[in-house]
C-alpha cells in the first residue's frame, strides 16, 4: 500500500512543486554516497520510459475510498506525474548544483 503523508503531492492540492529543495531529507549525510548518474539507475531510465497506462495500472489498486472516489482528480494526477516523468533528471540536477551541496563526493 501506498499512503501519501502530504509530501508527495503536496498534501490535498494534488500537484507538485519543482523546488529542488522541496521533499529532501533534512541530513546531507545520507546523500554522500552519490557519485554520478550511476547512482540512480536503473530507476531513473524506467521512471523516463514510464508510459501513462502503466500508472493506471497502477492507480488501479488504490482504494477509491482514499481519493474520496475522485476518478477525474486521480486522471489529472496521473497525467501531471507521467507529464513529470521527464523532469526528474532535471530535478536532481538542480538539487545537485543548490546551495545545499547535497553530493559532496559528485
Amino acid at each position: 500500500m501506498f499512503i501519501d503523508q502530504g509530501h508527495c503531492f503536496n498534501a490535498g492540492e494534488w500537484n507538485f512543486s519543482n523546488a529542488p529543495l522541496r521533499g529532501i531529507f533534512a541530513l546531507n549525510s545520507v546523500y554522500e554516497d552519490v557519485t554520478g548518474w550511476e547512482f540512480f539507475e536503473p530507476v531513473l531510465s524506467r521512471v523516463e520510459r514510464i508510459e501513462l497506462a502503466d500508472l493506471w495500472s497502477i492507480a488501479r489498486e488504490i482504494p477509491q475510498e482514499w481519493y474520496r472516489h475522485d476518478i477525474s482528480g486521480l486522471a489529472g494526477l496521473l497525467q501531471a506525474l507521467h507529464d513529470r516523468c521527464v523532469l526528474v533528471r532535471e530535478l536532481i540536477s538542480s538539487f545537485r548544483t543548490s546551495s545545499r551541496n547535497p553530493f559532496p563526493n559528485w
